[in-house]
This record gives structure tokens, sequence and C-alpha cells, in this order.
């Protein structure tokens, strides 16, 4: 039986409430990542209102490709922003944001990584095949509706500097809004 809503339409009659989804990637692989896009533009372009929870390195795909070599990565100035406590912030964190793949272009694959081989090797056969890339995927989820999320400690622990380090709008939230968003849910997956 689906639950109806007590919004009217031009009608006058009750339209079934919209249902919605919660998708929390956690893993930085690429495999993983690709797949929790799919699912949640899929789901979006099907009616579902999906939201995306992103939290440790999972926050990696979202956030703007720098080279391992960057300067900025290493010596730049952690900066405070959304979620940031800079009173607390260690030198260790400096280590975690040079050391830190960042940018969907530059994640592992879970399997067959053969040393980072692995995701140029895929993502050619993925562009061969005419497939949406990860970054594709996820502009085209941002462009869907698809609301995201990233998680407040993670964002204070690994010095993000939220929305300065993100290619997508995000909000930065704690564990009683995901608990909230997710208790409303009809779909709800871990990656």
């Amino acid at each position: 039986m689906t639950e109806l809503s007590m919004i009217p339409d031009h009608g006058n009659t009750p339209v079934p409430a919209r249902k919605k989804g919660v998708i929390l990637l956690v893993s930085g692989d690429m495999d993983k990542a690709i797949l929790a896009f799919e699912i949640a533009a899929g789901f979006q372009a099907m009616g579902m209102q999906m939201s995306m929870w992103f939290v440790l390195y999972g926050t990696n795909c979202l956030l703007k490709p720098r080279s391992i070599f960057s300067p900025a990565k290493w010596f730049g100035r952690l900066r405070g922003g959304l979620g940031r406590i800079t009173e607390t912030d260690t030198p260790l964190q400096h280590v975690v944001r040079g050391l830190n793949h960042t940018g969907a272009c530059n994640l592992p694959l879970s399997q067959l990584n053969y040393g980072g081989i692995g995701p140029m090797i895929m993502r050619r056969i993925m562009r061969r095949k005419g497939m949406m890339q990860l970054e594709d995927l996820i502009l085209n989820a941002r462009d869907l509706g698809v609301r995201f999320t990233v998680c407040q400690i993670c964002v204070d622990a690994m010095a993000f500097s939220v929305p300065d380090d993100l290619i997508v709008e995000a909000e930065v939230k704690g564990i009683s809004a995901y608990y909230l968003d997710t208790e409303n849910a009809d779909y709800n997956v871990t990656f």
C-alpha cells in the first residue's frame, strides 16, 4: 500500500509521497564510488529523493584533484570553514592532506589496482565503451538534484575546507542529522 501525502495536486486528490533514499560512501575506492553515484543518479531520475553522505575516504571523490607533489597540499595553511575547529589542529593534518589521494580521477581500485595502473586501465576501458567517468557521474548526480552531505568530524579531522576544497556544493552535518536522514529513508545502503 502506498503512503499518501496531504499535498493535493490540481485535482485536489492526494498524491503518493516521494520515496527517499540515503547512500553512505565510506570507501575511497573508484569502483565503489562509481556504483554509489550510478545508484544515486538512477534512483533520483526515477523519482526517489536521494541524498549521499560522505565520510572518511569517501569524501575524496568530491575533493578537487591535487597532485601529491602540490606544495599547497603539504605547505598550505590549514584553513577554516564549515565544520572546522582550527584551534585544535595538529601538524599531522598536513601529512594526512599531503598523502591523501584527492579527486575522483585519483582514486584507487579496490581490486586489481596494480600499483595505480589499474584505475588508468579501467578509465580507458570505460571511455572506450562510452561509459561516464566518475567525475561525470558526480556532476550528473548533482544536476539531477541529489543532495550531498559531508560528515563534520571528517571535515575537521582531515582538514577539508568547505566549500573551497570541493567540486560540488555540500552540506556539513553530524551523525544526528545522518540518523534523521536514514530514519525516514525507504532505501539505505553503505559503500
